[in-house]
């Protein structure tokens, strides 16, 4: 077999896994979309929110939440920011920067009264959980204006 048929055999054999790779990559994306739940974009995120939907999908948190904040396991994002909120002990609670920065960051300081499973810690930074939030604020509608 000379070079030019050993190149030639190479880059044919080559291009089959990248056409097969490609079609993964492409049954994959078909798939993480069918599980989001839904054909509607949603609201336009800020670039802090995208960042948070990044975070939230890449950490776990999509996997109560929902991919798209919709909610599952553990509570919807939609509409939560600003929302008043009944925790298991009969208290209430605005769901505000304060009540979201320690929701994500101390899981079982404040456990909602609908949901019996406890959000696992994680290793989030003050800089990630401020993008989750930006994202959270992001799927609530604009309160006043």
């Amino acid at each position: 077999m000379t070079i030019g048929q050993l190149t030639s055999q190479h880059r044919t054999g080559r291009g089959r896994q990248g056409r097969a790779s490609g079609v993964l990559i492409v049954g994959l994306a078909l798939f993480a979309g069918a599980c989001g739940g839904g054909s509607d974009a949603g609201p336009t995120l800020s670039a802090a929110g995208e960042s948070g939907k990044r975070i939230a999908l890449s950490s776990g948190c999509a996997g109560c939440h929902g991919t798209d904040g919709k909610g599952g396991v553990g509570p919807t994002w939609v509409g939560l920011a600003g929302s008043e909120r009944e925790l298991q002990d009969g208290s209430t609670v605005i769901a505000d920067d304060d009540y979201l920065v320690r929701a994500i960051a101390e899981p079982g300081a404040d456990l909602l009264a609908d949901y019996q499973l406890q959000m696992p810690q994680n290793r989030l930074t003050d800089d990630d959980i401020a993008d989750v939030i930006a994202y959270i604020k992001d799927l609530s509608p604009r309160v006043g204006g």
